[in-house]
């Protein structure tokens, strides 16, 4: 894939398919990859603490000077953290929203066996996806799609939609954002 060197947030709710969509891109471009999900498995113990410290390892990535894949939902009381660390990279910045139907988000997690630590205990999966979504929503109108530095699109699959699928809407979208086209 030629693109300029950027960083590249995907965002979305639970079981929108981001790890998948984002391990994909990380591959094609070579670029590092990192998700809050693996700063917490690697670096939190479940506790408060832990927690700050995973976000501290994801916001250190965001803000590093090095194009990057990075992942998380998007939303949520860190928002305003990770749009300052990626504003302080000085690194085009393209944020790519991936938004399936809420049902099959929620199947798609249900199915989830990756133990995440957290300090606080999640809300059942079928509440949590419409919740997380809703956060999604407010950061996207105040904070995402707004800010002139950022290259925003939210893209919306239907239920069938196949990876394959959004990884070429993803793949034809990223190219167009800058005119320099390198690897």
């Amino acid at each position: 894939m030629a693109i300029r060197k950027i960083k590249i947030l995907i965002i979305g709710t639970l079981g929108a398919g981001k790890t998948t969509l984002a391990r994909a891109l990380q591959k094609e471009t070579g670029y590092p990859y990192t998700s809050i999900d693996d700063c917490r498995i690697g670096y939190s113990d479940g506790t408060i603490d832990g927690e700050e410290t995973a976000w501290r390892y994801f916001l250190k990535a965001c803000s590093d000077i090095s194009p990057a894949i990075l992942e998380f939902s998007g939303g949520g009381p860190y928002v305003c953290l990770v749009c300052d660390a990626l504003l302080r990279s000085k690194m085009p910045v393209a944020i790519i929203w991936i938004d399936f139907p809420h049902d099959l988000c929620i199947e798609r997690a249900s199915k989830r066996e990756i133990v995440v630590p957290a300090p606080y205990v999640w809300a059942p999966i079928d509440y949590s996806v419409p919740a997380i979504h809703s956060g999604i929503e407010v950061a996207w109108e105040e904070i995402w799609s707004v800010e002139p530095s950022f290259h925003a699109r939210r893209m919306t699959f239907s239920r069938d939609a196949l990876s394959t699928e959004v990884y070429k809407r993803v793949e034809s979208y990223l190219p167009g954002i800058t005119p320099e086209r390198a690897y």
